[in-house]
């Protein structure tokens, strides 16, 4: 009998370059995983995102890929030089995705077939145009293969060591009992246009700890620290300063230990959700029906105006109106109110 009779299928996931779009593909895996049960599943991603892709059940292998343009590309074939790749899903809808699927030599390859990629490609899917949420584009990249999707996740879970650092971490400075866990995440990578002014902060900071009673965790990355330091610093320190303490593989249990997390449209906010955190998601020059987190405990605020969204890293008008215009005081009210009415997150990690 050949042995091939008892290979399992082998899926390789190249995966999303950003930490908010990683999250926002949990649903893809998991209905992946549902689909071949029985199929070993890998996911291709850069440094940047591996150690997240690290938290999530449904993968048996992340393939960190080395740094650079174009070193990825040898790296994913040295690891995959022992390896037949039976499908490739490429969720990324750059060329660059695809054609590294081509190159590791895999049998199907599966994507959308704009920008000129459709050659690379052994499965093309054709962009849906009346589909406008990341979550619902990767998941058609199934459905149009014949697979069945479900777009809310039950079936992620946090690894033990990880929610033991995050318990460790956040009661060495939280208050305990049923005083509410608040995190809050100034920054944003993509540029910016999408942060909201450190002075809105600064008050929402102070109406949480006087109204609210709550307990307020600053969160950002390496690059950051600066950042989350002035605002520290400016709040009087009635917040405590985590950022930099965590890593990607140690965020969602992070979160997850949170009655709400407070940012722009950034990384931590769609991670955030994914643990089950509620959350209120700050929208200025991206498009709230295209990357809103979902469920009934996410709250979006955003303002229509003309100009928006405009996707533009540095706001082109100069004036930053589409963030200005969310106030601390309607943040706070939409704070106050979650905390009202969502069950309070255990402080005992159970």
């Amino acid at each position: 009998m050949s042995g091939d009779a008892h290979r399992e299928e082998l899926h390789l996931v190249v995966a999303p370059t950003w930490i908010g779009d990683t999250a926002m593909s949990a649903p893809f895996f998991s209905s992946l995983r549902r689909a071949h049960p029985g199929a070993r599943v890998m996911a291709a991603a850069g440094p940047w995102t591996s150690g997240l892709l690290r938290s999530f059940p449904w993968i048996d292998r992340v393939l960190s890929l080395d740094a650079g343009k174009w070193n990825g590309f040898f790296s994913l074939r040295r690891m995959l030089r022992n390896e037949r790749v039976d499908y490739a899903w490429i969720l990324p809808n750059s060329f660059r995705a695809a054609l590294m699927a081509k190159w590791i030599g895999a049998e199907r390859r599966i994507g959308y077939g704009s920008d000129g990629r459709g050659w690379l490609l052994s499965n093309r899917v054709v962009f849906p145009r009346d589909v406008a949420h990341l979550v619902d584009r990767y998941l058609y990249l199934l459905e149009a293969e014949g697979f069945d999707t479900r777009v809310r996740v039950d079936d992620f879970f946090i690894k033990p060591e990880a929610q033991e650092f995050a318990d460790s971490l956040l009661k060495s400075y939280g208050t305990g009992g049923n005083t509410p866990w608040v995190g809050i995440h100034p920054g944003a990578y993509f540029g910016e246009s999408k942060t909201w002014p450190l002075e809105y902060f600064k008050k929402l900071i102070h109406r949480l700890v006087d109204d609210g009673g709550a307990q307020v965790f600053i969160f950002g990355g390496p690059d950051e620290l600066a950042l989350a330091g002035k605002l520290e610093q400016m709040a009087g320190r009635r917040a405590v300063n985590l950022a930099g303490k965590d890593t990607l593989e140690t965020l969602p249990a992070l979160l997850s230990r949170l009655d709400v997390f407070i940012s722009g449209d950034t990384g931590p906010l769609h991670v955030a959700a994914l643990a089950g955190t509620a959350t209120i998601a700050l929208f200025g020059p991206t498009d709230y029906r295209q990357t809103a987190p979902r469920g009934p405990w996410n709250r979006s605020i955003y303002k229509e105006l003309d100009c928006s969204p405009c996707f533009a890293r540095t706001c082109p008008l100069g004036h930053h109106d589409c963030m200005k215009q969310i106030t601390p005081d309607e943040v706070g009210r939409a704070a106050v109110k979650l905390l009202n009415e969502k069950p309070r997150i255990s402080k005992d990690g159970n």
